[in-house]
């Protein structure tokens, strides 16, 4: 039995908004010349599908499926005995701007693993939600949807790169000696590197793509980031002292890079947020 839930029409447009969401257990051929009017999001839960947009064609296999722009032209049918599909429909008044956030294209594939299926789950979730009208407001499932999305965007991965839960999964042993070791001003690059057994290039690289930044910068935002915990918290503790805590060789190089990375000085800050030390 197929399923569509159309929620209440609201008066005022929400951040994500849904539109429709459902279930056909045996997917019958669409073709839209013209499109669809919102984002349109379909994923295959049983079989195997096939999706067309101008001349590129898609596999859509379990655990994976397509987001489409609004207004772009295709056409999808099924290439298994029995396939069954899931589909959100939503618009928004920062739809398009979080989209473009995301860096996704008008059409996107997306692929995940089963034992990360949270994609689906949250799919499962909204669709529970809407059931009976459980959400008049449109706000529970406006927050669902950007869980779906963001579950996309770290879960899953596209025909361009690989998901990001995976890649943290590469350098999470990294990550972790950064937590422990970021104190010692001795550590740098070659230290960082040496870590995961890769060249200093492939480490920034690696970096630049998870946090759009290189490893050393991501050093010293966690050092800035820990003096912001202790400054408020340690008023017995001289800013020299708090500097060589983060890991910083002297209290001038901590000052400087704190009032660049956060547009104050690292004794206003201290005001601003906790007691002021003698």
């Amino acid at each position: 039995m197929n399923i569509r839930i159309v929620p209440a029409s609201l008066a005022e447009l929400l951040p994500l908004q849904l539109e429709t969401i459902g279930i056909n257990v045996d997917q019958e051929p669409i073709e839209r010349p013209n499109g669809y009017p919102y984002f349109h999001w379909l994923q295959t839960l049983k079989g195997e599908g096939e999706l067309s947009v101008n001349s590129q064609t898609w596999k859509l296999t379990e655990r994976s499926g397509i987001l489409l722009a609004p207004d772009m032209p295709h056409r999808y049918e099924a290439k298994s005995d029995l396939w069954q599909t899931g589909y959100i429909t939503f618009h928004g008044s920062l739809a398009d701007k979080l989209i473009h956030a995301f860096g996704w294209n008008t059409t996107e594939r997306f692929q995940w693993e089963a034992e990360n299926d949270r994609v689906s789950h949250i799919f499962v979730d909204i669709m529970r939600v809407n059931e009976y009208g459980g959400d008049p407001s449109g706000w529970q499932s406006s927050s669902g949807l950007y869980q779906f999305l963001t579950s996309l965007r770290t879960d899953a991965r596209t025909e361009r790169k690989p998901s990001m839960s995976k890649q943290l999964q590469r350098i999470q042993l990294l990550l972790d000696w950064i937590e422990r070791e970021f104190a010692n001003p001795e550590i740098g690059l070659t230290q960082m590197a040496r870590q995961l057994n890769i060249s200093e290039r492939q480490l920034n690289e690696k970096f630049r793509k998870l946090f759009g930044q290189t490893a050393y910068q991501y050093l010293i935002q966690l050092r800035i980031r820990k003096a912001k915990e202790y400054l408020p918290s340690k008023p017995e503790w001289t800013i020299g002292k708090i500097g060589e805590a983060v890991g910083f060789r002297d209290a001038s190089h901590f000052v400087a890079t704190f009032r660049q990375k956060v547009g104050m000085t690292p004794e206003t800050y201290r005001k601003l947020y906790g007691t002021s030390s003698e």
